[in-house]
Order: C-alpha cells, then structure tokens, then sequence
C-alpha cells in the first residue's frame, strides 16, 4: 500500500494499474466518459428508430403502472389510467415489473427476441431486461427456436430463410465459423464468446453496470438506449472506454443514445423523467393509508401518464407509417441484409406476434 501511494505521489502510475488504462490516468472524468464520434448517416438512423419504435410499442403492449399497488392513489400522475367508474383503483393488473424492455437485433436486421425487467415477479432487483434478454439469446441459440416461420400465422408473413430457421440469427461469426454438431449437420456458431458480436441490442432505459457487464462478456456489438438514466453515471461509456483500451477478448458494446439517431421520443422521455423529478416531492407519486411515496425514482416516472402517451405516441407512429425516407438501405455486410423496408414490415409483424402470444416477457419457454 505504501509503495502504491509512494507511487503515486513521485508521477508514477500504481503498480496495479492496467497498462491498457494508463492513457487515461491524468485524464478528467469529463474527458473520460466522452467517447469518439462515430457518425451515423441518415438512412442508418432510420433503421434505429424502426427497432426503437418497435420496442416502445413492445413496452405499451405489457405496459403495467400500479408499481405500489392497485388500489391507492396515484394523484394526477394517473388519472388516464384509473378505472372507469372507480375511485383509486388502476388499470394494470399486479405489477409484474418496471416498464423497461430490450430487444435484440441480428447483424442481417433479424429481430431474435425481446425480454422485460421482472424485478417484482423475482423479488430481485437484478432481474433487467438487458440481462434477460442476452441469457435468452445464448439459450434460443442452444435449442434453435425462432419467431420466425413453422407455419403460425401470428408470425411472420415472410418465408424464413432455411439458414435463418437452423440458427436462430446470424452474425458474421457464423459466416467464418466451421463447427458442425449431430443436432446440426450445416455449420453453425463459433464459441460462445464471439456469438453476439454482430448483434444490436435496444433497451428503453439506459444501461446499468450489471448489464453493461453481462453485455460486454457477451461481446454485444452496440446498444441503443431510448432514454437516459442519470443514477447510471454513464457507466456505458466507462466501460467502453475502459475495455476497448485494453486489448482483451471482451469489449464493452458501444452506447449509442437515441439522440444520435434522431429519435424524437428520446428528448421527451428525458425531459418527462426531469419534470416529474422536480415536481414529485411536492405532489407525491402514491399515497395510501400505509405508505406516502414521493421519490424521484425513473421507474415510478415510467409508470406515469405522461409516459404512456410518449410510449402510445411510439407505438401510434409505427403502425402508421408506410413510407421511409430511405426504403432500400442495407446495411454494408458480406450477407444480404434486409432493407429498411423489410425491416418496418418486420417489425409490424413481429409486434403482432408479441399481442398474439399476450406474455410480458419473453415469448420463448426456454
């Protein structure tokens, strides 16, 4: 300990230091959590924001508010969402979790599956989506089962590639890999550690350093966050900057907020969680004759009206849109990619999909 701080004080860097972070010593925390701009061109963006409405709609679908209960009083924060005819009693049903959801993307545009926070239904508070959702990729990955196909007409209109059917999704690690297995005579994925690396991962809420971690080990490309979360510190970022300097095996997914795709339901929720902040401790978010709640917290904000309505918004603009200003983009990958406009019509597919099966969470038994 002595030596380390002798160290220290003499401009030398501590001997435990990472010699991948040593770039990074005298640098501020500002300077540190600002990562390199990686321009996004409009027709990119577009795609975004399909996946992002998308998933927004996935959120309204299972959307439950009564985060402290059904009977109560939630004050003006849910007036829209009262009973009918029914003093303090919410629509909702029993509070399954918090409204936040992700959904996973494969590198030729593929939705693989989606999954919710499940925090009440686990009485745990790691339970998040982003978490969820990479375990069920690895698992979908195991057993090959995909929305996709088999004849079901709550899925999707278009034929399912046969290689798509066999491997769930496809990145291009599995374009280069040569493994072949009894239950799968084509080839299939390389290792484990390198199976999401062309997959996108979109969650409603900012990542958590739980996620963040669970994302990096599963060498997750990229995720894109619809709302910021200030009670994560930028942990994203952190960690991106900190893997990526460091030469290792597993790397951080790179943030990507839903600014720098121009959606404009990233500035309403963020301003939104804000409002309620500053206003929440004068007009309390629940009360009952056991309990006055006035937090501030992101998820009590995620349960409001006001919430919904940015959600609803989300979810009204994807249903009705039949236009994209850039209709046959593809991504540039060695394997076909599916265009912008294949993707919207996914994307309405996959979310009648998600009504069909009625299950807040994942679709999957696995």
């Amino acid at each position: 300990m002595e030596s380390e701080k002798a160290g220290s004080m003499n401009g030398q860097p501590p001997a435990n230091l990472p010699p991948g972070l040593l770039p990074f010593r005298d640098w501020t925390v500002e300077k540190f959590v600002e990562l390199d701009e990686v321009p996004i061109d409009q027709a990119a963006q577009e795609r975004h924001r399909i996946y992002s409405m998308l998933l927004m709609s996935i959120v309204l679908d299972g959307w439950n508010g009564n985060k402290y209960g059904e009977v109560g009083d939630y004050g003006q924060w849910r007036v829209a969402q009262r009973m009918p005819q029914a003093a303090n009693i919410y629509r909702g049903g029993s509070y399954l979790g918090h409204n936040i959801a992700a959904l996973a993307v494969d590198a030729e545009g593929h939705v693989i599956d989606y999954d919710f926070n499940h925090n009440e239904i686990f009485d745990s508070s790691v339970e998040h989506a982003e978490s969820r959702l990479v375990r069920r990729v690895f698992a979908l990955n195991q057993v090959y089962d995909s929305w996709e196909g088999n004849g079901d007409p709550r899925r999707r209109r278009i034929a399912t590639p046969a290689r798509q059917q066999r491997r769930v999704f496809a990145t291009a690690v599995t374009d280069r890999a040569d493994r072949v297995t009894p239950r799968t005579p084509e080839k299939v994925s390389s290792g484990y550690s390198t199976l999401l690396s062309d997959v996108t991962v979109y969650t409603s809420l900012e990542s958590c350093a739980q996620c963040t971690g669970i994302m990096c080990l599963a060498s997750v490309k990229e995720v894109v966050y619809l709302q910021p979360d200030a009670g994560q510190f930028l942990i994203g970022n952190i960690m991106r900057q900190a893997t990526k300097a460091q030469s290792l095996s597993f790397t951080a997914p790179r943030p990507i907020s839903g600014k720098e795709i121009g959606l404009k339901y990233y500035n309403e929720l963020a301003e939104g969680a804000e409002d309620f902040a500053a206003r929440v401790r004068d007009e309390p978010f629940f009360r009952s004759a056991a309990k006055t709640n006035n937090s501030p917290s992101v998820t009590s904000y995620l349960c409001t009206d006001d919430a919904f309505r940015t959600f609803e918004s989300a979810a009204e603009e994807l249903s009705g849109r039949s236009t994209l200003d850039h209709p046959d983009y593809r991504p540039d990958r060695p394997e076909p990619a599916l265009s912008n406009r294949e993707v919207l019509g996914m994307a309405k597919d996959f979310l009648e999909y998600v009504k069909a099966v009625k299950n807040r969470g994942t679709s999957h038994r696995v």
